[in-house]
């Protein structure tokens, strides 16, 4: 197993005093700090993100929120190992919005060559999830000035046209909205390693999906966690969720409030005050009216 961390400079330093005589030379240019230590391996790169993998790797995990004074907050579903992939040009997609109610399903697609992932990794990249909205654009906007880059946001309205056609699922969406991003980025660029989509589901299924398009990009892996394993997944998740969020906000000036993220008790609230109050012609516009929210909306009125 593996588990990671986002420390801070002071941080960084206790960790690297504590575990000094336990350290191992460096693997590359992008780490700060590499120890052995009782079975598990420690990794902090420069951006202070820590990564702790091995047999043990929970136990050495809670021992290092002990020194730090951090309180743990491990998932229930654990990442898996993996070794970051910093030699390599990829070109990675992500996608967001697809378990919120309001705002559309964004896709991004991200090409960091090589030579530029240390300056790629110097602007905080991780996946967006680890990332306040308010960083989200700043580091979205730099990026856009440093790595090619293709966007494709679905809105309510088409969303809403192609689910209840029955002919499409979210699944099937999302894999026609990867493929065709891939087909407009890889025209931007001339060669790269791999192509990597973070899985939402398996491969033959993803091609199954797309299996009627004119133009399918056939050579790609797709890997859960790919957000935590490479940078251009990374960035594509940075690029989609700025996106998102701009799109959302565009849609709660259009509705006269704040339309919440997710899918919670706070989304029901929304839904019920729209359809109060406006009509559900302006839900159609701003919702994913499969969800069950609607249900329980109207439950509330």
């Amino acid at each position: 197993m593996s588990y990671t961390l986002n420390l801070n400079s002071v941080q960084a330093e206790i960790l690297i005093e504590k575990y000094q005589k336990y350290s191992q030379p460096s693997t590359n240019n992008y780490t700060l700090f590499r120890a052995n230590y009782k079975g598990t391996t420690i990794t902090l790169y420069k951006t202070h993100t820590l990564l702790i993998q091995g047999s043990k790797a929970l136990i050495t995990y809670n021992e290092i929120c002990d020194l730090l004074q951090i309180t743990p907050e491990i998932q229930k579903k654990p990442k898996v190992d993996y070794e970051p992939q910093i030699n390599l040009s990829i070109v990675g997609t992500d996608e967001v919005g697809t378990g919120d109610f309001f705002g559309p399903v964004v896709v991004a697609g991200a090409y960091v060559d090589k030579a530029k992932i240390l300056d790629v990794m110097k602007l905080g990249v991780k996946d967006s999830k680890q990332i306040k909205d308010d960083e989200i654009h700043k580091i979205a906007s730099e990026l856009t000035k440093l790595i090619d880059y293709h966007i494709i946001s679905l809105d309510n309205l088409k969303y809403n046209y192609l689910m209840a056609s029955g002919k499409y699922n979210l699944n099937k969406i999302k894999a026609l909205l990867h493929n065709n991003v891939l087909i407009k980025l890889l025209n931007k660029i001339e060669k790269y390693d791999k192509i990597i989509i973070d899985a939402f589901t398996t491969k033959d299924k993803y091609f199954d999906y797309i299996k009627e398009q004119k133009v399918i990009v056939e050579n790609v892996e797709l890997e859960y966690y790919a957000e935590s394993k490479h940078i251009a997944v990374a960035c594509a998740s940075i690029l989609a969720r700025s996106a998102f969020l701009i799109q959302l906000d565009k849609l709660s000036k259009k509705v006269g409030f704040d339309l919440p993220k997710g899918a919670g008790h706070r989304v029901d609230l929304a839904i019920s005050k729209i359809l109060r109050e406006q009509s559900e012609s302006v839900l159609k516009m701003c919702g994913k009216l499969n969800f069950k929210n609607i249900e329980k909306a109207k439950n509330n009125l």
